[in-house]
């Protein structure tokens, strides 16, 4: 159900802002200089690879290596804190080349979308961090339990991945 729900925001929020960016003749609006790359690609590397870092997790719990499996939750907690500490560069990086979420359409969507996104992000680090606590050999379905925390955070990823490219590359 989170994940349909997420998928439904995200579809409605995206839907919405392909309406209004296909009718509008230039992307960004005239007078706004687009928003630098660095950034985002940095965001994007540190996201997709803790994914990879989480998939591991499932593995390494079906064969009882609960260190291994705690290392690789340990390093997508890091990447997902890492991934925030680079939005908020950003944030702060739009904020000094004067785009504030009330200077206009481009900026509110931008800032709208990640704030949203990051939120999202705290909820799964904060999901993962009660899988730290969980993560133990007697621990009642815990397989299911890390397969649900790994299906969301990858979901994380993907809705990530959807906005870099809507938002930053096309």
């Amino acid at each position: 159900m989170v994940l349909i729900s997420g998928s439904m925001l995200f579809a409605t929020l995206l839907m919405g802002y392909s309406l209004f960016r296909s009718s509008s003749s230039t992307w960004p609006p005239e007078g706004i200089q687009a928003i630098s790359m660095g950034y985002p690609m940095i965001s994007t590397a540190t996201i997709l690879l803790s994914s990879w870092f989480c998939s591991r997790i499932r593995g390494n719990v079906a064969v009882n290596d609960f260190r291994s499996a705690k290392m690789n939750l340990n390093t997508t907690l890091i990447l997902g804190v890492l991934f925030m500490f680079i939005q908020t560069l950003l944030w702060n990086e739009m904020k000094t080349s004067g785009l504030f979420i009330g200077s206009g359409i481009f900026s509110s969507v931008v800032y709208g979308f990640t704030w949203i996104h990051a939120a999202h992000v705290i909820s799964g680090l904060l999901v993962l961090g009660w899988l730290r606590f969980v993560l133990r050999p007697a621990t009642q379905n815990l397989g299911q339990k890390v397969l649900n925390v790994e299906k969301f955070w990858h979901f994380l990823g993907v809705i990530w991945l959807i906005l870099f490219i809507s938002l930053f590359v096309i």
